[in-house]
């Protein structure tokens, strides 16, 4: 893991890195806890992928609502761990290209239970780790699963990892459909507040994830290009936009457009353009 690498985590500082190298530590000195995370790197590496990411964005949501460093670190070991029961699936469920049936998705469902029991049987590490595995599909409103509980039944920490979870699973590729943009994926969280997710979790996200990172090339809905040149502090998703491309063709010089002061305008794609030197 490249801790050093670029990601999507606007408050990736120093305590949010060291924070995921004790993580790291700790995963290292406890070879059961281990030797699950590796097995789960051998047996789909989109599970993997997907929940390293869960715990950045789970990270700078606890660190952005003030949980402390003990707590982030069993906070961030439960987000790595949370899909760790997926190895107990049948990969031509977890891969496959359509509609699940109803059998299918009962399989599904059935991860978030394996999970905790796998993490529970690991004697040295807190239950609350389990039930983080245990918990991040369950929703406010009760419609989430295994155990269908809800409100303050569900335990904080799986508030926040069901958040970091369901944006990074669609803002995602899978086999069975196309990524969405950030934004795209901010509004189903919004649509989701006080019946599945917690708003006040939310906004810490929010505020805590730069969703178009310094250096993305976008378009604009207006057909203009450009790459994303600084962040409106706790507004990830209306960025500072630099414009290189106007009507199809390279401007000599390039300007900037503030998309939180002209609301108008929204990020349509992402793209693979240069600045011109």
């Amino acid at each position: 893991m490249n801790l050093d690498g670029s990601f999507t985590i606007e408050q990736a500082n120093v305590k949010l890195t060291q924070i995921v190298r004790n993580i790291m530590g700790e995963l290292k000195r406890n070879k059961e806890l281990m030797t699950l995370l590796a097995d789960v790197y051998t047996y789909d590496d989109y599970i993997f992928t997907h929940s390293f990411n869960v715990t950045l964005y789970t990270l700078a949501i606890g660190m952005e609502l003030n949980i402390n460093n003990k707590n982030l670190e069993i906070l961030g070991l439960g987000a790595i761990l949370h899909d760790v029961g997926k190895m107990l699936l049948p990969l031509e469920v977890l891969r496959k290209p359509g509609k699940l049936t109803e059998k299918e998705f009962e399989q599904i469902q059935k991860h978030a239970d394996y999970g905790f029991h796998l993490i529970k049987n690991v004697h040295t590490v807190s239950l609350l780790v389990a039930n983080c595995a245990y918990q991040h599909h369950e929703r406010l409103d009760g419609s989430g699963y295994p155990r269908g509980i809800k409100g303050d039944e569900i335990h904080y920490f799986g508030k926040i990892i069901a958040v970091a979870d369901v944006f990074d699973a669609v803002t995602s590729n899978r086999v069975y459909r196309k990524a969405m943009l950030p934004h795209q994926g901010l509004e189903v969280l919004y649509a989701g507040v006080g019946k599945k997710f917690d708003n006040t979790i939310i906004e810490a996200f929010r505020r805590a994830v730069a969703i178009y990172p310094n250096g993305l090339t976008v378009e604009l809905n207006d057909g203009r290009k450009g790459v994303v040149s600084s962040q409106n502090e706790g507004i990830g998703d209306r960025p500072m936009i630099r414009i290189l491309e106007e009507d199809g063709e390279q401007i000599k010089e390039p300007y900037e457009v503030d998309l939180n002061k002209n609301l108008h305008l929204l990020i349509m794609k992402c793209l693979d353009i240069q600045e011109p030197a």
